[in-house]
Order: C-alpha cells, then sequence, then structure tokens
C-alpha cells in the first residue's frame, strides 16, 4: 500500500516537470547500438552503457558529453543490456547479451566499467533482466529462458513448454521468483516460480512482441511493444492484455518506464512515443533522427530524468526532464563528486553513513523537494517507501539515490 501511495505522489507531481528536446551526442561509432542501461552504483557514480554490433560497448561517467569504447569480451552482436535492479550496495552488478550465429552473456561487477564472458548459450540471446544483486534471467531465439542465482557468475537453462523465439523480459525486483516474456506471434509468458514452470498469458495480437516493461502500483501494470505500432497494457499481472492506440505504425522495439512518472517506447524510422505512467495514453515526441531506434533508458535524480535513445549507426539522442521548476532547458546540470556510501541501501526503518553519524544530511524526494534533515546514523526514519536523494547539508555534492522499500 505504501508503494502505491508514493507513486501517486509522483503523478501528483507531474505539472512541475519541464520537457526538453531531444539532443544528439556524439557516441564515435558508426556500429547500430542495440541496447542502453543508465547504471547507479558506488563504483561508477552517472555511468551509462550503450551497447551493439561487433561487442561494441560504449560508456560515459558524465552524462553522455563524452562517450567512450568500453572494452569487450566479444566480436559478437550485443542486443541487451541490463543492471541489477534492486540498489544492492557493494553488488552492482549486470549483464550483456547477444549473439550472431550463437549466443553469448557478458557480466560487469564495476557498473559497466569492465565485462567478462560466462555464459555461451548455443542460440541468440535477445534480452536481460535483473531482480537483485544474485537472481536474473535471459531470453532468446529457439525457446532460450537462462537463469542466474549466484550475481550473474554461472548461468542455467531453463525449460519451458512454449516454443517460441523470445525478445523481451521482465523480473520483478519486489518477487524474484516473478517474470514475464514476450516474443513472436503476441505470446506472452509468466513464471511465478523463478522459471520452473511457465504459464501463457492471452495477449490479443499474432503481431510480433519485442519488448515489456512493468510497474509496481498494487497490482502491477505492465506494457508490451512491437510490430506495427502494436502496445498492450494490462494493470492485474498480465491476467488480462489491452490494445492501446499508439497513433503509429512503426514497429516498436523497446519500452522503459523508470520509476512509475513517465513511460518511454522508440522504434524504427527514429519514433519515440512518451507514454502516461499507466501507458494508456501515448504522445510522440520529436527525435530529430530518421534512423531505428531499438533501445531506451533513463535514470532520475534530485535534478530531473535523464533519458538516452539509442540505434542504428551510432546513434544516441538524450532527454533532461527538470523537474520542480516551471522553465526547461536541456542543459546538463553541474556534476559533483559523489555523496558518501549508504548502508543498506535499500533499507525498511533507517540507513546510516559509517563513520558519519554526527553529520547532518539532507533528504531529497523524486520532485526535488527537500523533506528533512537528518543524522547520518538515521537517516530516512519515518518517511513512506520511495525513493529519495541524500547530500551532505551546505555541500555541493551530486546527491546519492536511497530507497526505502516500507
Amino acid at each position: 500500500m505504501k508503494r502505491k501511495l508514493w507513486i501517486l505522489t509522483l503523478l501528483l507531481l507531474m505539472p512541475a516537470f519541464a520537457f526538453s528536446a531531444w539532443v544528439k551526442q556524439v557516441s564515435g561509432t558508426t556500429k547500430n547500438l542495440r541496447s542502453v542501461w543508465a547504471f547507479y552504483g558506488p563504483v561508477s557514480p552517472w555511468t551509462t552503457v550503450a551497447v551493439g554490433d561487433s561487442g561494441t560497448i560504449l560508456i560515459s561517467t558524465d552524462l553522455g558529453q563524452t562517450w567512450t569504447p568500453g572494452t569487450s569480451p566479444t566480436t559478437q552482436t550485443l542486443f541487451g543490456v541490463a543492471q541489477d535492479l534492486s540498489g544492492d550496495i557493494p553488488k552492482h552488478w549486470g549483464g550483456a547479451v547477444g549473439g550472431d550465429t550463437a549466443g553469448v552473456i557478458l557480466r560487469t561487477t564495476d557498473d559497466g566499467v569492465s565485462w567478462s564472458t560466462r555464459a555461451a548459450p548455443p542460440t541468440v540471446m535477445h534480452a536481460v533482466s535483473f531482480a537483485d544483486s544474485m537472481n536474473g534471467m535471459a531470453v532468446g531465439e529457439s525457446d532460450a529462458i537462462w537463469g542466474t542465482t549466484d550475481g550473474g557468475f554461472t548461468w542455467t537453462q531453463k525449460s519451458s513448454p512454449f516454443p517460441g523465439n523470445w525478445n523481451g523480459i521482465f523480473v520483478d525486483y519486489y518477487n524474484t521468483h516473478l517474470a514475464w516474456v514476450c516474443g513472436e506471434g503476441g505470446k506472452i509468458i509468466e513464471t511465478t516460480d523463478a522459471g520452473a514452470t511457465w504459464s501463457a498469458q492471452t495477449s490479443g495480437t499474432t503481431a510480433t512482441l519485442r519488448a515489456l516493461s512493468f510497474l509496481y502500483a498494487n497490482p502491477w501494470c505492465g506494457v508490451a511493444v512491437g510490430d506495427s505500432g502494436r502496445i498492450l497494457r494490462t494493470t492485474n499481472n498480465g491476467l488480462n492484455w489491452m490494445p492501446v492506440s499508439s497513433g503509429v505504425t512503426d514497429d516498436l522495439f523497446d519500452t522503459y518506464y523508470g520509476w512509475g512518472v513517465f513511460r518511454f517506447t522508440v522504434g524504427a524510422n527514429g519514433r519515440i512515443l512518451r507514454g502516461s505512467w499507466d501507458g494508456s495514453t501515448w504522445v510522440p515526441e520529436t527525435s530529430g533522427t530518421t534512423r531505428n531506434l531499438h533501445g531506451v533508458n533513463y535514470l532520475v535524480d534530485v535534478s530531473g530524468f535523464h533519458i538516452w535513445a539509442v540505434g542504428d549507426s551510432g546513434t544516441i539522442l538524450y532527454k533532461f526532464i527538470l523537474s520542480g521548476v516551471e522553465n526547461s532547458s536541456s542543459a546538463l546540470p553541474k556534476l559533483y563528486p559523489s555523496c558518501p556510501t549508504v548502508s543498506p541501501n535499500p533499507f525498511i526503518s533507517y540507513a546510516s553513513l559509517p563513520g558519519r553519524s554526527s553529520e547532518r544530511f539532507a533528504l531529497y524526494d523524486i520532485s526535488g523537494r527537500r523533506v528533512g534533515t537528518y543524522k547520518g546514523d538515521r537517516v530516512g526514519e519515518g518517511l513512506a517507501a520511495g525513493v529519495y536523494f541524500l547530500k551532505p547539508e551546505g555541500k555541493d555534492v551530486k546527491p546519492l539515490r536511497i530507497i526505502k522499500l516500507r
């Protein structure tokens, strides 16, 4: 119930958000980029990772002002990249998947800075999703569903009674046993036991579905996107999927919901759609490109929302949504050194900053509104569940994202 309340609070803050235009960033490559992920973590703050053809891995640590090639252990196409969504510290790990004639699964333990090959499935892998610092799953062609329970160090193949080529997966970051998968022929399947068994859901379409994402709003609100502008939404864990008008006929390749305020979907011919938090309405945005866009992701901090879309020929687009103000700007916010680490994070009752118990820290909500001042030994005590940002009082440092679970 508390999670639902903080999501509704975000919706009430919507009028305070100001939207800037999409800006093209210089990627330094002409390779097609297939996926992007904004990594949160103490190892490399502000690290954003884009992956693509020929094993391309690009890294930015300054919100995309500069992109540098990462060290990739493969030359195969990388179709998906994702991070542990839970915010566990210090185990900020993630993975990338792909393949050409066979599959590959990569692992990072330092927020995308370095990578190692952890598995070589016999078929091409299309997408990957992680629930926490231990559990994740990846999907691909020829019924491929693989899982890890040890932080991506080892992977094993899961069985599925439903044949097909799978394109998208979302693993629940509150219940690691729950996941949804979508693919060809409009297929959507669900597991409630970490992939041991699967059940089919009725999508109402035969169009190929490319990606899906969910938002915890009790019950789960989910969106699936696919070919010919197809968008489906559910408000009950996928028991019922309903078609939603996208207003376009372009194939849609990826969708991401962020922290319950905005959804973005990208697709062919430079198509970008911005959706309401529950996926019921969508409006087109001007991307400034006609190149296919394959991936979208964003991070949020006290200044606002930072969104990236990536696509063909090294295309990287950036958008900044300013929060808590009435005027918009496409300028990047100033970057500062990081705030000290909080433990635990996420937390239930309160968190603390080791060795900083007597210092005072300012806490902000997702809209940029200051919600309180805390000493370093009991940060967040008495607050509702949600996402907050912490920084030492009176100091210009990059805020630290913290999560209160309940």
